[in-house]
């Protein structure tokens, strides 16, 4: 689906940007070209579906141009970040290990040989342009594979198919009003995170533009790209970028930025509009069932109540899946109608997260009478305190706004003498002034135990910026 329609936006807007990659334009005519000169190299070589391919190829741009022409040829793609990953994929009918002559790859040759998987190191130096096939079928067309660790912290794939990104994609374009003049910059996000392909993708569906930095350093480099439109980002990159000191980007009141996949708290908040732009939004997404909420940030009662996304099926459910009262906390659902149904060769994580039509994400919820959505915390992030459970994820929030800091992950752990023990990790580079943390954890934590206090230069987060709590527990307190 997508490879037609980039072909399609050659034949009409042949000279219109595409990409821009590290500061490099490619128009829709040479994207075009370039997936056709693959599916030339890679079908006479016989590399057509059905099948996996591995992508172990950094490069974000030769990554895009090889999945979709391996897409159209019907094998399935996945992207890995390291030699050692492709044979903890656990995949049937992997037929090709997928590389490129410019990148070197540690253990990659020795690893195909051992799994007998062949290795093609792609070259597209030389190929030949004349009768390039633009043509795509549709009923031949492969998916791509999504690593996910959102619901048991352990990494599960999820397919998007051509019928899933039409829906999906779709959605982004009409959320975040995504059209033909688009400037849409996603940073750095990887091909097998929800962003680094879902994003990505979505402005090649309407004839618009998608700005890639890779590997450049300061964080910030894409703001000093002219013309950027739309942006997507993650808090701890969000609070990386205004780390920067003053005058190192411009300031872009054009620019409608999205900050997702995280929290942001009032600081980052009011920083991000006063430094880089006046048009904020949260986007609440989850890779099995994409957008749920889409919220302008206007005032700070907008980083905690979401705005679902028009048409979504969202419900509060209790234990029993009955849906709850208003103003009650239970477990989110999301509707899979037109998304995912399962997760691929994992039937044990399919049947505890996807149900009758659902998708269960492990977030506790409410949703208030207008109809918007709170986040309560994780399920399985509750803490046990003298027997009372609580959420952790408001708590953390707001001792982040009294503290100033980017990020705050509270935890609870037995002590030597059996009774339970609020642990409170702080992020900061520098101790805070004794007396405004004490304030702080009193307000947050009256009437529980006396917190132990820890400080940490960088919270251990995964690839999309989200703490990992049990990384935190093993790091700061133990296991």
């Amino acid at each position: 689906m997508i490879t037609q329609l980039i072909f399609d936006w050659a034949k009409q807007t042949p000279d219109k940007t595409a990409v821009i990659y590290n500061g490099q334009a490619l128009t829709y005519r040479s994207f075009a070209r370039g997936i056709a000169l693959a599916r030339g190299y890679f079908s006479r070589r016989g590399c057509v579906g059905p099948g996996y391919a591995v992508l172990a190829v950094h490069n974000l741009m030769n990554f895009w141009i090889l999945s979709l022409a391996l897409r159209s040829l019907g094998l399935t793609t996945v992207a890995v970040s390291s030699a050692t990953e492709i044979g903890e994929l656990g995949l049937p009918n992997v037929r090709y290990i997928i590389t490129t002559s410019f990148e070197t790859w540690a253990d990659l040759e020795s690893l195909s040989t051992k799994l007998c998987i062949r290795l093609l190191s792609v070259s597209l130096d030389g190929e030949s342009v004349l009768g390039l096939d633009t043509s795509v079928t549709p009923h031949q067309l492969g998916c791509h594979i999504l690593r996910t660790s959102g619901t048991t912290g352990t990494y599960k794939m999820v397919l998007m198919s051509p019928a899933i990104d039409a829906v999906f994609l779709r959605r982004k374009v009409e959320v975040f009003g995504i059209k033909q003049d688009t400037v849409l910059s996603v940073f750095q996000f990887f091909p097998w995170t929800g962003p680094g392909y879902k994003w990505a993708a979505s402005p090649w569906t309407v004839g618009g533009t998608t700005l890639i930095e890779q590997g450049r350093n300061p964080p910030y480099q894409a703001l000093l790209r002219p013309g950027i439109t739309h942006a997507v980002i993650v808090p701890a990159m969000l609070a990386a970028i205004l780390a920067a000191p003053a005058g190192a980007f411009p300031r872009n009141d054009a620019l409608q930025l999205a900050v997702g996949a995280g929290a942001m708290t009032r600081t980052l908040f009011e920083r991000a509009k006063a430094r880089i732009t006046p048009h904020l939004f949260n986007y609440l997404v989850s890779t099995e069932a994409d957008g749920i909420a889409f919220t302008p940030l206007e005032t700070p009662d907008d980083l905690k109540w979401h705005r679902l996304v028009p048409g979504r099926a969202v419900e509060i459910v209790d234990d029993s899946d009955r849906p709850v009262s208003t103003g009650e906390i239970g477990r989110l659902r999301v509707s899979t109608a037109g998304g995912p149904t399962s997760y691929l060769n994992n039937e044990e994580a399919t049947r505890a997260f996807f149900k009758d039509g659902f998708f269960y994400p492990g977030d506790l919820a409410v949703i208030r009478s207008d109809g918007r959505m709170a986040l309560q915390g994780r399920v399985t992030d509750v803490i046990n305190v003298q027997g009372d459970k609580i959420a952790p994820a408001p708590i953390e929030d707001r001792l982040c706004e009294l503290l100033g800091v980017t990020g705050v992950c509270l935890c609870s752990m037995q002590n030597s003498s059996g009774e339970e023990e609020i642990h409170v990790v702080v992020e900061t580079p520098t101790p805070i002034d004794t007396e405004k943390l004490i304030a702080a954890v009193k307000q947050e934590l009256s009437g529980l135990h006396k917190a132990r206090v820890h400080y940490v230069a960088a919270l251990p987060r995964n690839e999309m910026g989200k703490v990992l709590r049990q990384a935190v527990r093993t790091q700061t307190i133990g296991s």
